[in-house]
């Protein structure tokens, strides 16, 4: 590429720098739900000026990305803006390269305009570049700038004063936690259609908290309450679980009119780092079905459960959704009605030997596996106690680790079997072949080809099992 080549490139790429900045000041008017196209316009800015700064590496005119823009923002006559999907709008005065503030300045000026407007309340960082002003009358305020915030917090505000006043002599009768959850908030999350696994979740998280005595009037809860009780167990977890539904709720009585705020809302979000699945290694494997076969207690039903989360690599509960409308036996596909991700309702090969599986079990009431999802749980902690580690998640780790690390599948069609909503997930969680055989990938007198050949041998031995079994 020629110079003056290089630098019309280098002109166009600016005006797009440009043209995308205006655009989000044109888009600051608008409310919280288009952050997204927000968000996708900065992450344009950041890939273009990479580009430039690249580019400019040869041209020792300038020294640096700001150099040029300064140069070149100056010296254009006119620059295009962006509005919505294709339209543009030409701008006849020259542009000027904004003054932009760091996130401590504006931080800091809306801490002194919430001093002087006399309103208590927290500013922090907020994702997507927003500042986030947190308050327990007002709830949450989010810009880029401080009279951003301003604006909108003076817009509640009048409308808090707006409010009618409430007769104190009326008697409003405000329900335990407990007794909200059970009238309100859980017809209304069964409603929207949430899992079994989830309402599995809230049953546990509520029986935890009217178990603790922290169970009272939704009222009666006061954000330091709430804060000290959330660090009053050391699990991370449990704490970020409870902190969830707790937010939930009150949100949900907000809306009802029941409380004017959520007293959740000023305490920070509980950190915790989800500790990632391991696959079971071969001799795991084996030993796990073995165990299985031996079980006396387990049905055969239940026994191929959890070989078909092996073979498949399904989610605990997507496999026991499987029905008899979801086997295209004809053209050998399998339906899996996924509900975390929008691409986890999926359809994926019906393989030989989950095709003989499914063949030999009797189906009751349309359904493989008619087991319910508690009891799915507590099946395999019969087989696999917690002292050996592992939880029924994992087979599906296994099956993604096997697929790519040993049957050398292609990542992007691993990701479709296995539901993800981003092939980023599956390359991060499933390429780990040291996980299946720790012993083999570490020998350094062998050659990869024959690594993987000792990982087939190994893997094809566990599956003339499962079919021994099934036989």
């Amino acid at each position: 590429m020629d110079k003056d080549s290089l630098k019309h490139h280098l002109k166009i790429m600016a005006n797009d720098i440009i043209g995308l900045e205006q655009g989000l000041k044109r888009l600051d008017w608008l409310e919280f739900e288009i952050l997204q196209i927000k968000t996708h316009f900065n992450q344009r800015i950041k890939s273009i000026r990479n580009s430039i700064c690249t580019l400019l590496s040869g041209i020792s005119a300038y020294g640096d990305f700001e150099d040029f823009f300064t140069d070149f923002a100056y010296a254009s006559p006119t620059s295009t803006s962006y509005i919505g999907n294709g339209f543009q709008e030409i701008v006849s005065t020259a542009p000027t390269v904004p003054t932009v503030k760091s996130v401590e300045e504006i931080i800091r000026e809306v801490q002194e305009m919430i001093i002087e407007l006399k309103i208590k309340g927290s500013v922090r960082e907020h994702r997507d570049g927003l500042i986030k002003f947190t308050s327990t009358v007002f709830g949450c305020v989010y810009g880029r700038t401080k009279e951003e915030i301003e604006k909108k917090l003076q817009e509640k505000i009048k409308k808090f004063k707006k409010k009618p006043q409430k007769d104190k002599k009326a008697k409003i009768v405000i329900p335990l936690l407990s007794e909200f959850y059970r009238t309100e908030y859980l017809p209304y999350k069964i409603r929207q259609g949430r899992s079994e696994s989830t309402i599995y979740s809230y049953e546990s998280e509520i029986k935890f908290i009217i178990k603790s005595k922290f169970d009272k009037p939704l009222h009666l809860y006061k954000p330091k309450q709430i804060e000290d009780f959330l660090y009053s167990f050391p699990e991370p977890r449990k704490r970020q679980m409870i902190q969830g539904l707790l937010n939930n709720i009150f949100n949900r009585a907000v809306t009802l009119s029941l409380i004017q705020t959520n007293p959740c809302a000023p305490i920070d979000r509980a950190i915790h780092s989800q500790k990632q699945g391991m696959a079971y290694s071969f001799d795991e494997i084996l030993e796990f079905l073995q165990t299985l076969f031996n079980h006396k207690h387990l049905s055969y039903s239940d026994k191929c459960y959890f070989i078909f989360c092996l073979l498949v690599g399904t989610r605990r509960n997507e496999a026991l959704t499987i029905t008899v409308e979801d086997v295209d036996f004809k053209n050998k596909i399998l339906h899996i009605r996924g509900t975390k991700t929008k691409g986890s309702d999926r359809q994926v090969p019906l393989t030989p030997l989950v095709e003989k599986l499914l063949l030999s079990l009797k189906v009751k009431k349309d359904k493989y596996f008619p087991i319910i999802y508690k009891k799915a749980h507590e099946l395999f902690r019969e087989i696999w106690n917690k002292k050996k580690g592992h939880k029924i998640h994992d087979l599906r780790h296994t099956f993604g680790t096997i697929q790519i690390c040993v049957e050398r599948v292609d990542i992007k069609t691993v990701s479709l079997w296995l539901g993800h909503s981003a092939v980023e997930t599956t390359l991060r969680t499933y390429t780990h072949p040291e996980q299946l055989d720790r012993g083999t990938f570490l020998r350094g007198d062998i050659s990869e080809t024959e690594k993987i050949d000792i990982y087939r041998g190994k893997y094809h031995n566990i599956l003339q099992l499962i079919n021994n079994f099934l036989n």
